[in-house]
């Protein structure tokens, strides 16, 4: 059996405690370790697996816009984008029809930051 937490040890900045186990797949809300055993995923990604994993929606989607085009600059015009933007603003409530969209807890947090001093003119 492959030594994958070696391996991550050897390559990786130790910037986190590690839970001793190393996890190869999962499905819904259910993880898997490289010994097959099943565990319930409480922690989802840190909120990024917040369908759980695998989802067949989830896989598909992924998998057609990954045929079409991985990334898009924001300084580019996407359909994709475009489409999603649309929909989200259609969902929200009146007045709220606007958007950024980011990668990043800190990238938002920023963000926030930057419009609490645009919106009070205070710094």
């Amino acid at each position: 059996m492959i030594d994958f937490a070696s391996m991550e040890e050897a390559h990786a900045l130790p910037l986190y405690a590690k839970r001793g186990m190393v996890l190869v797949r999962g499905e819904n809300a259910r993880v898997w370790d490289q010994e097959g055993r099943c565990y319930i995923d409480c922690v989802a990604g840190h909120g990024t697996a917040n369908l759980g994993h695998c989802h067949p929606a989830v896989v598909e989607a992924v998998r057609r816009q990954a045929g079409r085009l991985i990334s898009c600059s924001n300084t580019f015009y996407s359909d994709a984008r475009a489409l999603f933007l649309e929909r989200l603003a259609s969902a929200a409530p009146p007045g709220l029809g606007r958007a950024f969209l980011c990668n990043s807890g800190a990238e938002a947090v920023e963000a926030a930051l930057k419009l609490a001093r645009f919106t009070t003119g205070r710094t």
